[in-house]
């Protein structure tokens, strides 16, 4: 019977993400990497896109004179999508400048402490906020709909194919509403997550240890399962139906590590604080969340549970210490 990990590594394969002799894909997993270009060449990448986001604009309200074939809603739609888009890779892009530059003084000045200026992390622990995750979803979801709109009035008012383009992708956008509406039914039964961390940084080679606070309800998770993991993110450029290249960002398992808590035990640990230990091996890479793509070291808990699962991701502080 094929695993979970065997469907992903054929789902991977088949999109073109994985190659023979590749770490496995984490398939629709969090990355850090906030799009597939950075620097320079993101932010010059959404000039371009600012320029016609604004100029589409002044024609949507009447800021110029041009001849509309569409209402101004439908332009207006259009003129935002260029414009936030472009906007977006824009500020990308200085913001990885402007780290970077911050990175390189910070590295020279403590060449042998990266933890205290790769990442802002804080000592104490880290938090896992799915309202955050929860809202970036449901605005996930939406923007696809808004997206799609102007193609369906096209459909509607001018040419059916536009509408049959609009529901094939509106049909696939349930997708983007089905990962919302599991992460609402998460937030509402376990809510936000903390992860404390026992000492920092970990050394490449030590063993961790940690505490999850427990989350609302636990005692009806029937199994809660975490992983260490270290992570890289990749730039991955495969060819679409139309043989047009598209780049994403992939994330690859470099190493990874189970531990299980089953319910009785859970239901014993209800009102105070989950243990987490790991040994951490040597011979894997260090975090390096300052790179581009970045490289770093996570905690995944996932609970079963009837109704509603559980999971958050927690990053954390791996690094070779000597």
């Amino acid at each position: 019977m094929a695993t979970t990990t065997d469907l992903q590594a054929f789902a991977a394969t088949k999109l073109g993400l994985q190659q023979p002799g590749d770490p496995p894909v984490l398939l629709n997993h969090p990355t850090q990497s906030a799009a597939p270009i950075d620097g320079w060449k993101s932010a010059l990448f959404g000039v371009p896109f600012m320029a016609v986001g604004v100029v589409v604009s002044f024609a949507a309200f009447n800021g110029i004179h041009a001849h509309k074939n569409a209402p101004d809603w439908v332009i207006g739609v259009f003129a935002g999508a260029f414009l936030f888009g472009g906007l977006f890779f824009f500020i990308h892009g200085i913001r990885g400048i402007v780290r970077k530059a911050a990175w390189k003084r910070a590295a020279a000045r403590l060449p042998g402490e990266p933890w205290l200026y790769d990442f802002r992390w804080h000592r104490e622990g880290v938090a896992f906020s799915a309202f955050d995750e929860m809202l970036r979803r449901l605005i996930g979801a939406l923007a696809w709909n808004a997206f799609l709109a102007p193609f369906a009035w096209v459909g509607v008012t001018h040419s059916w194919p536009f509408l049959a383009v609009a529901i094939l992708f509106g049909l696939a956008g349930i997708y983007f509403w089905y990962r919302w509406w599991t992460m609402l039914v998460d937030l509402v039964r376990y809510g936000n997550s903390y992860l404390s961390y026992q000492g920092f940084p970990y050394s490449l080679g030590s063993t961790l240890h940690a505490q999850l606070r427990t989350p609302r309800h636990v005692e009806k998770i029937d199994e809660l399962k975490f992983t260490l993991r270290c992570v890289q993110e990749k730039y991955v450029t495969t060819a679409g139906p139309d043989n047009r290249s598209q780049t994403q960002v992939v994330c690859f398992e470099l190493y990874s590590q189970v531990a299980t808590i089953d319910h009785a035990r859970l239901a014993s640990l209800a009102g105070g604080s989950i243990p987490v230990e790991f040994r951490v091996p040597a011979d894997q890479p260090s975090t390096n969340l300052a790179a581009t793509p970045p490289i770093y070291w996570e905690i995944e808990a996932n609970g079963k549970a009837r109704g509603a699962d559980y999971q958050a991701y927690f990053l954390v502080p791996v690094y070779k210490t000597s």
